[in-house]
């Protein structure tokens, strides 16, 4: 119960607001910039990663748990990753 107190707490120290602001922009305008070089059908599902990504840091800082489900899902997240940068996609600019 303590911990969650702290995560409260910090949530509204003006610092990490605004880190978090920063961070929030800086991750739009990235984006931005991959959508500016590659198709959004070649880009989007490179975002799935994410899942993995939060699994992993979730298991290691906060110890949940990973059941076969999660391992499985896991698993179709990064065929499907690898399936659709296997295949053909456009990232030619524009004109």
């Amino acid at each position: 119960m303590q911990l969650l107190w702290k995560v409260a707490a910090t949530g509204v120290n003006p610092l990490v607001v605004g880190i978090v602001v920063v961070l929030f922009i800086a991750q739009l305008f990235n984006w931005l910039r991959v959508l500016q070089i590659s198709d959004l059908s070649y880009s989007q599902p490179i975002t799935a990663l994410s899942y993995v990504t939060v699994l992993g840091l979730s298991a290691a800082w906060l110890g949940e748990q990973i059941d076969l489900l999660k391992v499985a899902g896991i698993i179709l997240i990064l065929a499907g990753v690898w399936f659709i940068s296997r295949g053909p996609h456009h990232s030619a600019p524009h004109d």
